[in-house]
């Protein structure tokens, strides 16, 4: 049986120890277990023998010690009750169950010398006799002389009781009460002092003076006080017990390497699995390799008493099985190898990194998340490593295109998948594009060297006079009219004849159909002025018939002013300079038109309304979907294209092409605000807010369903996305600019947007993770977002933003 030591110091704290701190000392040094008054000394040691306890004094001793009043000078051993007295302390030892009760209490100098000598209680009686007288016959006692001595002893017998009655008057004119309230109610109540307490019912009456009282209950710590009585009445000790410990036996399965917590301290490992613990409410927590923690709040209730509790952990994994396409790949699993595909195994809950590799594959690195007790089967599909070609071209800077998708231009060395068909496209402006067939196995290296053939139209040239010198870049061709075949590029014609002024005009032949040209020359005693070349045209149209209107900028101020109401923090007004005239569709993208780069795009619905006509502008499109259709169509109308890969998106050539592309923000801007106007437009009417006429596709009444917020009386008869153009465009010409669907840029966001006014024709920012959206939307209807100064931004495609196409002259 395990046995459990306590020892209430002289200040009323106490020690908790068990039989594994045997043997105990006893001294005044600051380190021995049951600390006494004193110089700094072992007075002696308490050990065990076979289950029972001595005293054994110290060999080299500098304090005296009594047991049980009696001095102390070789082993004795020890009964529940004993007393031990050195110098001042005395320690008063008790035995209870399994505990050993040792308490130290302070001791007056008067009554150590009581403890030290123990005189008798009565003096001893008289020793004085006759002398005998030899042969001397004993006298008998006479009856009367019987009767004096029966008087005597009744004398004596009445005057002790007339003592006692004194005594007794005395002490019930002298005693006071004391009242002894404990709290749970004790099994024994000993009072040591003299004179000894009379007790009557609940109470004991006492000389004043200094008493001390045992207090005692099973279960619990036994306690002792000291107590002055004092001549007042009111003499009352109020004490209550403190529990012993509870033990908790555990039984764990599966048992064994177990961590033990109780609020949050490590008590151990098991085994054992018996835990004494203090009486109260306990945070227990268990915790075994590959097995859930067991976490609980257990009350123990202590007073010795055994708990048992009875735990099944359950297990932290799972099974998983892992597969791969091709088989026979090697697992390596957060960083260790697992063995070879197919391959099951146990995981530990949790996320978990799986790589496969195989040789000719590329390593397929992956995520799963394993939850304890749910079978798992992951299966990796492994990709062919990539070829690599090498493609050039006469002439070079070719744009090239693999599978629909721009890469840069020649030379270029680029990675393609292997064992499977693709279609190399090499564009020049004015040459023919070139298809190539392409097929690599793994990490195969190849090269292409193609020749590009010049593409020519025909031009029908005539002149006034008809027999006019021709010259087209500098070489002269026959005189009069006729037809021309030239390589589609531009070329500088110059027409001169005697008598007459030279002309001068740049032509650009185009492919699939011819052009007629006429030249008239002036005499040369015409009025004076220069024939300059033809300006370029003001309208450019796709081949998918989008036509793009010319913008000749100038220098703006573009945000909003601070006092504007609903101006945003990012909106600051800045100067921006604007030299390069560029070219902006009038009409943003429709799904029609997209569906013909990506036949299987869905703009999808709102609310059960349709997003997806042919008519109604593409929607739920990404900026990177939005610059791979800009690229396609500038490879189809043999533009050089402006984005190349870079990353996981795309970059602008550097320098800026001529293909088609997103509009800059301040591109847009200018466009929305300050083309074909002498002031800055704040709304995309003309007035204030909320519109007085129906001027675009808004939040409007008839969304009233759909959206939280409508511009109050305001109905355009569109609830999502109306068809392009359904309204009139703007003093530029512009459709939908502002409403029906916000719109992409091509510039990175940035809240300050300090990079718009850094140089002429800015692009934005050189990096950034969100790209700027401007315009309002089939969604808006506050006057934040409906003014033209509104900037947004965005990563993801959403269902009410599109995109026009932009090009520089």
């Amino acid at each position: 049986m395990k046995r459990f030591i306590t020892i209430v110091c002289a200040d009323g704290s106490q020690k908790k120890l068990s039989e594994l701190d045997l043997p105990l000392t006893i001294g005044s040094a600051a380190d021995a277990d049951i600390v006494i008054t004193g110089s700094e000394a072992i007075a002696a040691y308490i050990g065990d023998s076979q289950g029972h306890l001595f005293v054994q004094p110290a060999e080299a001793r500098s304090l005296t010690l009594f047991h049980n009043s009696r001095h102390l000078s070789e082993s004795s051993w020890l009964k529940s009750n004993d007393t031990l007295l050195c110098t001042d302390s005395l320690i008063s030892y008790r035995k209870k169950g399994d505990t050993y009760l040792f308490t130290v209490s302070a001791q007056r100098a008067e009554q150590l010398q009581h403890h030290s000598l123990q005189p008798p209680l009565e003096p001893p009686p008289e020793t004085n006799q006759p002398p005998e007288t030899a042969g001397e016959i004993p006298v008998r006692i006479k009856t009367s002389q019987r009767m004096s001595k029966t008087m005597k002893l009744a004398g004596a017998f009445l005057g002790t009781a007339f003592i006692l009655l004194a005594l007794a008057v005395f002490f019930v004119l002298v005693a006071r009460p004391l009242e002894i309230a404990v709290s749970p109610s004790a099994d024994s109540v000993t009072l040591d002092g003299f004179p000894p307490p009379l007790k009557l019912g609940g109470r004991y009456l006492c000389i004043p003076g200094s008493y001390r009282a045992r207090i005692e209950k099973q279960g619990y710590y036994p306690l002792t006080k000291e107590i002055l009585i004092t001549k007042d009445q009111q003499n009352r000790l109020s004490a209550t017990l403190e529990k012993l410990p509870g033990i908790l036996d555990l039984q764990v399965e599966p048992a064994g390497d177990i961590a033990i917590y109780t609020d949050g301290r490590l008590l151990g490992t098991t085994p054992p699995a018996s835990i004494e613990l203090p009486p109260g409410t306990h945070q227990l927590t268990l915790v075994k390799n590959r097995y859930k923690p067991f976490n609980s709040e257990i009350i123990i209730e202590g007073e010795g008493k055994r708990q048992p509790l009875e735990v099944q952990l359950e297990p932290d994994w799972a099974e998983v099985s892992i597969t791969s396409t091709p088989a026979d790949a090697l697992i390596t699993i957060d960083g260790q190898e697992q063995g070879k595909t197919p391959l099951s195994l146990e995981l530990l809950s949790g996320t978990r990194l799986i790589t496969a590799h195989k040789e000719t594959y590329a390593d397929s690195a992956s995520e799963i998340t394993v939850t304890a007790g749910t079978k798992i089967t992951h299966d990796i599909r492994l990709d062919l490593l990539p070829g690599m070609v090498t493609i050039t071209s006469v002439p070079s800077a070719a744009a090239v295109t693999i599978d629909t998708i721009y890469h840069g231009t020649t030379p270029l060395t680029v990675p393609v998948p292997a064992d499977s068909a693709h279609q190399v496209v090499l564009t020049v402006p004015g040459y023919k594009p070139s298809r190539q067939q392409l097929r690599l196995a793994p990490a195969e290296r190849s090269t292409i060297a193609i020749t590009l053939e010049q593409e020519r139209g025909i031009i029908y040239l005539a002149t006034q006079p008809a027999d006019a010198v021709i010259t087209i870049d500098g070489k002269r061709y026959a005189s009069g009219p006729g037809k021309l075949t030239l390589p589609v590029t531009k070329h500088l014609l110059e027409v001169s004849a005697p008598g007459y002024r030279t002309a001068a005009k740049t032509i650009l032949p185009k492919t699939g159909f011819s052009q007629q040209i006429t030249v008239e020359l002036l005499p040369e005693n015409a009025a004076a002025g220069l024939h300059s070349p033809a300006s370029q045209e003001s309208i450019l149209q796709t081949s998918s018939g989008q036509r793009l209107l010319l913008v000749e900028p100038s220098a703006f101020t573009m945000g909003a002013p601070r006092r504007e109401p609903g101006r945003r923090a990012n909106e600051r007004q800045r100067a921006v300079v604007m030299k390069r005239p560029f070219y902006l569709s009038e009409k943003v993208v429709t799904n029609q038109e997209f569906r013909q780069f990506n036949s299987s795009h869905n703009s999808g619905a709102a609310a059960n309304y349709s997003l997806d006509g042919d008519n109604q502008p593409v929607v739920n499109i990404s900026w990177e979907e939005a610059v791979q259709y800009l690229n396609w169509l500038s490879v189809r109308d043999n533009l050089p294209p402006f984005y190349r890969i870079q990353g996981n998106s795309f970059a602008a050539v550097s320098p800026p092409t001529s293909g088609y592309r997103l509009p800059t923000e301040a591109e847009w801007s200018f466009a929305a605000r300050h083309a074909g106007s002498s002031t800055a437009q704040r709304f995309p009417w003309s007035g204030t807010f909320p519109p007085r006429q129906v001027s675009g596709n808004y939040g409007d009444l008839s969304a009233s369903g759909i959206l939280a917020r409508t511009i109050q009386g305001y109905n355009d008869n569109f609830p999502v996305t109306s068809p392009v153009a359904s309204f009139p465009a703007n003093n530029g010409g512009f459709y939908d600019i502002g409403g029906n669907v916000a719109e992409w840029c091509h510039d990175y966001y940035a809240a300050a947007a300090a990079a718009i006014s850094s140089v002429p024709d800015p692009l934005g920012p050189d990096s950034g993770t969100h790209r700027v959206i401007r315009g309002s939307s089939w969604r808006d209807a506050a006057i934040t977002e409906l003014r033209l100064s509104y900037r947004s931004y965005h990563r993801e495609a959403r269902d009410d933003v599109g995109f026009r196409i932009a090009r520089y002259r």
